[in-house]
């Protein structure tokens, strides 16, 4: 792990100290209602409120995998013994690599793979593709470097229900993980919900009416650490762009380099998972062949 990295999730921890008063606040108030505050109260009011951070430090600590959450939000599967030996295969192309732990695939026609804690996310596409070998390679780089345990500690750090609670507060249909290949309906499209308050004044008066939903979402976002994300984004977004040219500079070393640029110039390969308060892409395509073929070079 760079130390950068390590750094981020400390200063967003840090960052993230008065959402965890306020949710041992609430809880201790949850737990004096429900009964004497004795030691089993005092328990539950450190689980709720330092939780978050204990599980972020064990990420970073050992090689943990992404874990039975992540991989029903990302609609992920166990690989069958062909697609594990197409993985297993590509990755002893690679001298020294560190190997995923797990490996999950996802049913979708795109070439990406991606890295979670110890876990190799790999679309189904990819398996398919002549493309394999040189995204792997990359996330290879990825594991070397234990970028995945750093984005595992940051995904890891807010109360994941109570984030999901307070986005469909506030309105946000956004998913946890992406969800490749599905399509959603887009604002005036037939079907449910199409033609619905068509009028500006009713578009108003909806806003209005939802104004105690979207307040009472702000309050369970900053419960759920969603204060400290906005401070971060700059500095979380560059450090992830640093990362990718690492782990392409890695893939290069071990001598997929013009496969690689082969692979960008076709699509745009999405890899390590980053915290869900940010929807920032990767380096430009045309940045990451540009470095990739300087290290050609020399």
């Amino acid at each position: 792990m760079t130390p950068a990295g390590i750094g981020l999730v400390a200063a967003s921890i840090l960052l993230d100290l008065p959402s965890a008063l306020a949710r041992a606040f609430l809880t201790a108030v949850v737990a004096g209602l429900a009964g004497p505050l004795d030691w089993r109260a005092d328990v539950l009011v450190l689980l709720v409120a330092a939780g978050p951070y204990v599980r972020s430090a064990g990420a970073l600590a050992l090689p943990l995998p992404a874990g039975p959450f992540v991989r029903q939000a990302a609609g992920a599967r166990r690989p069958s013994e062909r697609e594990r030996a197409a993985v297993g295969n590509s990755f002893s192309l690679l001298p020294g690599s560190v190997a995923p732990a797990s490996v999950l695939v996802i049913d979708g026609p795109e070439e990406n793979a991606w890295v979670l804690g110890c876990t190799l996310f790999v679309e189904r596409g990819l398996f398919d593709s002549p493309h394999l070998a040189a995204v792997l390679a990359h996330e290879a780089g990825h594991l070397a470097a234990g970028d995945g345990r750093v984005a595992l500690a940051a995904w890891w750090l807010p109360v994941q229900s109570v984030a999901w609670v307070a986005a469909r507060l506030v309105g946000s249909k956004r998913r946890l993980l992406p969800q490749s290949g599905r399509t959603l309906p887009q604002p005036g499209a037939s079907g449910v919900g199409a033609g619905i308050l068509p009028d500006p004044r009713f578009r108003i008066l909806g806003g209005l009416l939802r104004l105690p939903g979207i307040a009472a979402g702000v309050v369970a976002l900053l419960f759920a650490g969603g204060l400290f994300p906005m401070l971060l984004r700059q500095v979380w977004a560059a450090y992830r762009r640093s990362r990718e040219y690492a782990a392409d500079a890695f893939a290069a070393s071990a001598g997929f380099g013009p496969a690689l640029i082969e692979a960008l110039g076709v699509w745009q390969v999405l890899d390590v998972a980053t915290p869900w308060w940010l929807r920032l892409s990767h380096p430009y395509v045309e940045q990451r062949i540009d470095r990739l073929q300087r290290l050609q070079v020399e």
